[in-house]
């Protein structure tokens, strides 16, 4: 099986990306977020995306987003953000992604 996908946006709020399974390419990858053992949250990658849908990718519908809690990452700390296909936990490629610190203000 092979696994396609990339984060578009990553920051302390929230992680957007896309995740598509070119085996399997109707049906929704199930999403795994975490810092290392600590899971941040599970989401299905269905969201539509028009970019992907042109792309190519197949019908688009292959993003996720997943909204961090408040304060569950600290914006002075750097983080190892793993992002893996929750049924054989395979990485995205690219993951883990590194989140810095926050710029301050």
């Amino acid at each position: 099986m092979s696994l396609r996908g990339s984060i578009d946006v990553l920051d302390h709020q929230r992680i957007i990306g896309w995740a598509w399974e070119t085996d399997a390419p109707n049906v929704p990858v199930a999403v795994l977020i975490a810092i290392e053992r600590r899971v941040l949250g599970r989401c299905r990658a269905d969201l539509p995306r028009e970019d992907l849908a042109i792309a190519g990718v197949g019908t688009g519908r292959c993003g996720f987003a997943l909204d961090v809690p408040a304060g569950l990452l600290s914006r002075r700390e750097s983080y190892a953000i793993s992002v893996r296909r929750e049924g054989d936990g395979k990485h995205l490629p690219g993951s883990p992604y590194v989140l810095g610190p926050a710029a301050a203000p």
